[in-house]
């Protein structure tokens, strides 16, 4: 069984967590759930997990804090997966550094969880010998025979222009900024120093990803395969371009993701007053209702109506310190056609009925 072990001081979250996962019918065995940083690393310390899902933000210790101290303290520190907010991307690019495994974006399906777990499955097998031939030990292998290249070697405008091309560019860019890269790595250098670059690129690649669509590329090109020295040259320059293609493709779709939700929340803001239904919204935006209503709640954490109703209920709250207006007259301006129904919803979200919050909020 592979040890897992969670920490998030939300508790609705790790709870949402332990009880969505079979963990038995997957293999995993949940070893301890914290609250906070300091204990989650004392659990790590006497546990010793096979992997650890961390928040960024818990009390005491963050989880990069946590990170760093087994990184310090243990030998063989597991394999990390990080959750986080929407916008803590300062805190990506140190998860970066630190080799984190996977990286998630709150909120996530238990899917993703899943699959982020399988990935990170693989560093626990190559940590614990299981794997044949990984990257690692084969560039131990050519670092014994080689000395590593200069820092002031890497070619840092080679790089630039894959990450240009990767953001913004056409398919056939991000292959020639590859193929410049590799053109300006591999010749002249020793094999070890090459496959540093290639590594370092990959890297580069990732947090630019992560800062751009909060997903890694699939897998870990530098992880997943088995490295021969005879086809090292040109293992190198797969992994890289698979890699580089995969972040193309992960922020172009999630450019127009976002820009799909973008176009919905806006398209509310501007009608929550009128009768909104989810085919007369993605036929506004040129989509497809169940489309919309599947990647509206991936990106946003609520379905589209429930949204709405949000919506309308926080224009209600504004409306209802006017004494002037009465109930059934915001229900009407803010998209409720019974005032009943707008009772019930208002009271469902807020605790109080209108008339209560209105008395609360004048008195």
């Amino acid at each position: 069984m592979i040890k897992i072990l969670l920490a998030d001081d939300e508790i609705e979250a790790r709870d949402n967590i332990i009880q969505y996962i079979d963990w038995a019918a997957n293999g995993l065995e949940l070893v301890g759930a914290a609250g906070d940083g300091e204990e989650a690393l004392q659990m790590i310390l006497g546990c010793r997990p096979d992997i650890a899902i961390l928040d960024i933000y818990m009390p005491k210790l963050s989880g990069i804090q946590v990170i760093e101290r087994c990184r310090e303290e243990l030998p063989n520190p597991p394999a990390f997966i990080i959750v986080s907010g929407y916008n803590e991307f300062s805190y990506a690019q140190q998860a970066i550094r630190l080799k984190v495994e996977e990286y998630l974006l709150k909120p996530f399906p238990p899917r993703e969880l899943m699959e982020a777990i399988q990935r990170a499955l693989l560093h626990v097998e190559v940590s614990r010998g299981i794997a044949n031939n990984d990257f690692i030990s084969f560039v131990k292998d050519c670092q014994a025979e080689a000395p590593r290249a200069s820092a002031g070697r890497y070619p840092v405008e080679g790089e630039r222009r894959v990450l240009a091309a990767v953001s913004a560019g056409s398919a056939e860019d991000v292959k020639r900024s590859v193929d410049g890269f590799l053109a300006e790595c591999l010749p002249g250098l020793p094999l070890s120093a090459a496959l540093n670059y290639g590594e370092m690129l990959y890297f580069e690649i990732c947090r630019l990803v992560m800062e751009r669509s909060g997903s890694f590329p699939a897998g870990n090109v530098f992880f997943d395969r088995s490295w021969t020295r005879e086809n090292a040259c040109a293992q190198l320059s797969e992994a890289l371009h698979s890699a580089a293609l995969d972040a193309h493709c992960l922020i172009a779709e999630g450019r127009k993701r976002s820009s799909v939700v973008m176009a919905a929340v806006e398209y509310i803001d501007r009608h929550y007053a009128e009768s909104l239904t989810l085919g007369r919204i993605a036929e506004a935006i040129f989509v497809s209702p169940p489309y919309l209503s599947s990647l509206f709640r991936e990106k946003m954490g609520v379905t589209l109506t429930a949204y709405i109703h949000k919506v309308r209920i926080d224009h209600a709250k504004e409306l209802l310190l006017q004494d002037q207006l009465s109930i059934q007259r915001i229900a009407e301006l803010v998209g409720y056609r019974h005032e009943k129904h707008f009772m019930q919803t208002f009271k469902k979200a807020v605790g109080m009925t209108p008339s209560q919050f209105r008395f609360k909020k004048n008195s």
